[in-house]
């Protein structure tokens, strides 16, 4: 087993259980979404988990699987999977009896999904590889290219507002925003060889 396939078992579980905490919920919702009012912020909220999930275990899987792997990246990777397992356990509530309107789950929660969504790509795709000299010089290269940079900025750039605005339209269409950004960008990736 590579250094790598070592790390990545640890890092897919965590991820693959953030899968399964969304997709549980949509399943419960099936089950019982009787007296429950969906909305549209929720589900999109949901969707855009999930294909972040997907983007964020592909770019890892390329950016570090040609890397040499220390304890200290281990526990920082670990952390920033841990990250989305607690975003997406909040995504879908644990019981539709006490919580019937995904909306209002949606507006209670949509900070604290948000930040962990950020702090996670942040500490995996920049705070990682900026320990070494050579990946400051990647990520300085990177962030000056706008060809390459132009996903996280437009996706990052949605985050503010809606930590900010309450408003279920304003929310809505930045969460689409970035949806589209996840989506166009993810594949443009180069499928895995």
């Amino acid at each position: 087993m590579s250094p790598f396939e070592f790390f990545f078992t640890l890092y897919g579980l965590v991820l693959g259980l953030s899968v399964v905490e969304v997709v549980s919920g949509f399943a419960r919702l099936a089950h019982d979404a009787r007296g429950v009012r969906i909305g549209m912020l929720t589900p999109v909220l949901a969707l855009l988990l999930l294909t972040d999930l997907c983007g964020f275990w592909l770019s890892a899987y390329q950016a570090y699987s040609d890397r040499p792997l220390g304890y200290g990246v281990i526990v920082l990777a670990l952390g920033a999977s841990a990250l989305y397992y607690v975003a997406a356990s909040v995504v879908l509530p644990r019981d539709f009896g006490r919580e019937p309107d995904l909306d209002e789950v949606y507006l209670r929660h949509r900070r604290l999904v948000m930040v962990c969504i950020a702090a996670a790509g942040l500490t995996m795709f920049e705070l990682i590889p900026s320990l070494s000299a050579e990946g400051r010089a990647a990520r300085l290269d990177f962030w000056t290219d706008l060809s390459l940079s132009w996903q996280p900025l437009i996706f990052f750039a949605c985050i503010p507002p809606i930590l900010l605005i309450r408003r279920k339209v304003v929310n809505l269409a930045l969460l689409l925003v970035m949806l589209g950004v996840n989506v166009t960008s993810f594949l443009r990736l180069p499928p895995l060889s």
